[in-house]
């Protein structure tokens, strides 16, 4: 081997040898990419934020093609517009949206005010066409009009001029948004055009893109059905009672205000308790279903408005039977009368029969409580026997007895029975349903809103211990709209002090958590439901601290 043979030769060497470390570089690098978008498809299935991932695909990209700026948008929901998700630009020193807070910037409009397609930029062309764009430089090209871009730039003494784009579609093809790069550059910093290894690459990250944004519009599409189909099976119940129709809409409103004064709590008792957003919307959730199990409460005992209602109000029924004894016993004082024989004792009866028919219509109508002597009354009544011509009379049946002794409300025992079952109906159906995980405890909150903290309500008799904070602002909620409701026919709506002054001994008797309540009236929740769903003569003042003295005793 000659001495120019043996130089030729390292020269080949070292020449091999650089080469071998380009590529192994490249590989290094190649491998480094895949790793990453690894890493971005791992993070597809377990990370739940869109901007995290939005972020982890733009430094991707930008390490990619060394690009000086990049952004990410999404089409607007009502498509007119391509809204800003991530913003980054290396020379202008910018860097907004993803997990670098709120974007600034106005929205592109997708169409001119004639209603024409918006063409005058790269991502609204792409938007339109659904098709990636490439371009060597945007000020030199015919694909779309540039004007856009040229006065962004002068606004920003910068040069656009490489520049690549791709759409981001769903499964039926729907475009979700647009990926856009700005100036490729090489190892010198000078602008270079996107290669086609960037463009299978940038395809391949737009993929990922889509493949979240399609994943976030989805869950959210599930989400807004499963509450429309909840607040839709609500409304539905509020309509199944002629009185108390907006009962299940004015409790979850109310459930949901109460959950945001806690949240803002900064000082008080609940400084240290905080909802998530999802803890949030469970809570929503379970006020508006509280009452589902009502869907199979039969309609008569729901608006039962008097005590004698079951198909028809029976008072008509009894005050015909008042009617006919009365007109025969009339009949009899004349058939006296005419005999010369002594009346006095009929005409005391027949006045009797008719102060009688009307303590029964009164007590008819239901109220807070009835008196002993008022039941004494209602049995006199039944044994009301008169006998004329033969013939045998009465004024009220066994049946009708029983139903005008219900001492509170309008409800026999049975019925009452039947009217507490919609607790445990409303557990038992929503248990059916397979909740997403983070609402997993809306059966619990929503079938508990009638236990008490002292373990006697209703359907399981929780005690303290196992009634979570949740279900206990429901309880609140529905026990504030209870009493202060005025379309019930067989009651008053009570007033604020009236209200609250029941609910501060419920609270003393440990029915209702004292902290809510205690918030409650401290924020004045109260007073502006009241503003908002109450009548005017049932807002009178309160006095607070009396209020919560009824139940802040020594031990209580």
């Amino acid at each position: 081997m000659t001495g120019s043979d043996y130089s030729t030769n390292l020269k080949v060497k070292k020449l091999l040898a650089e080469i071998q470390d380009q590529i192994n570089i490249f590989a290094g690098d190649q491998l480094s990419h895949i790793d990453r978008l690894r890493e971005i498809g791992i993070a597809l299935s377990a990370e739940t934020s869109l901007d995290k991932i939005f972020d982890m695909i733009l430094e991707e990209a930008l390490s990619y093609t060394s690009a000086d700026g990049a952004t990410i948008y999404s089409v607007s929901k009502d498509k007119a517009f391509l809204d800003f998700r991530v913003v980054y630009n290396r020379t202008m020193n910018l860097r907004m949206g993803g997990t670098y807070g709120p974007i600034t910037w106005p929205s592109i409009p997708l169409y001119q005010e004639d209603g024409t397609k918006q063409l005058r930029n790269m991502a609204t062309y792409v938007a339109h066409t659904g098709t990636a764009q490439r371009v060597d430089d945007v000020y030199h090209q015919e694909i779309f009009d540039n004007s856009g871009t040229r006065k962004v730039d002068k606004a920003n003494n910068y040069r656009s001029k490489s520049m690549i784009a791709f759409p981001l579609k769903d499964h039926e093809q729907e475009i979700l948004g647009v990926v856009q790069l700005i100036n490729a550059m090489n190892e010198d910093e000078e602008i270079i055009s996107f290669t086609d290894e960037h463009m299978a690459m940038l395809n391949a990250l737009a993929s990922f893109a889509a493949i979240s944004m399609t994943n976030k519009k989805l869950i959210e599409g599930l989400e807004t059905l499963l509450d429309q189909f909840i607040r839709s099976i609500a409304g539905a119940i509020d309509r199944k009672s002629k009185y108390t129709g907006g009962h299940i809409e004015r409790v979850a409103r109310l459930t949901e205000a109460i959950a945001n004064k806690i949240q803002e709590d900064s000082s008080g008792h609940y400084k240290d308790r905080h909802f998530t957003e999802d803890e949030m919307r469970e809570i929503s959730m379970s006020g508006w279903m509280h009452d589902l199990g009502k869907i199979i409460t039969p309609a008569h005992i729901m608006d039962k408005s008097t005590k004698l209602e079951t198909i028809f109000d029976r008072i008509e029924l009894i005050k015909t039977r008042f009617e006919l004894a009365e007109a025969v016993i009339e009949k009899d004082i004349a058939i006296k009368k005419a005999n010369k024989e002594d009346t006095r004792e009929l005409e005391k009866l027949i006045e009797q029969v008719r102060a009688d028919f009307e303590f029964v219509d009164h007590i008819n109508f239901g109220g807070e409580f009835m008196k002993d002597e008022d039941l004494v009354h209602v049995e006199n009544i039944y044994k009301f026997q008169y006998d004329s011509g033969g013939k045998h009379y009465f004024l009220i049946t066994e049946n009708e007895k029983n139903n005008l002794c219900v001492r509170r409300g309008t409800l026999m025992p049975d019925e009452f029975s039947i009217m507490r079952d919609h607790a445990q109906v409303t557990s038992e159906m929503l248990k059916e349903l397979t909740f997403p995980k983070k609402y997993r405890n809306v059966p619990l909150y929503a079938s508990s809103h009638h236990e008490k903290l002292n373990g006697k309500g209703y359907p399981c008799q929780l005690e303290e211990a196992n009634l979570p904070l949740q279900a206990r602002i429901i309880s609140i909620a529905d026990l504030y709209e209870a009493l202060t409701a005025c379309d019930r026919p067989y009651k008053k709506g009570k007033t604020l002090s009236e209200t609250l002054r029941i609910m501060g001994f419920m609270a003393k008797d440990r029915e209702i958590d004292k902290d809510i309540l205690d918030l409650f009236i401290d924020t004045k929740l109260y007073l502006d439901y009241a503003y908002e769903y109450l009548k005017d003569e049932q807002i009178d003042n309160i006095d607070a601290d009396k209020i919560k003295s009824l139940y802040h005793t020594e031990g209580n």
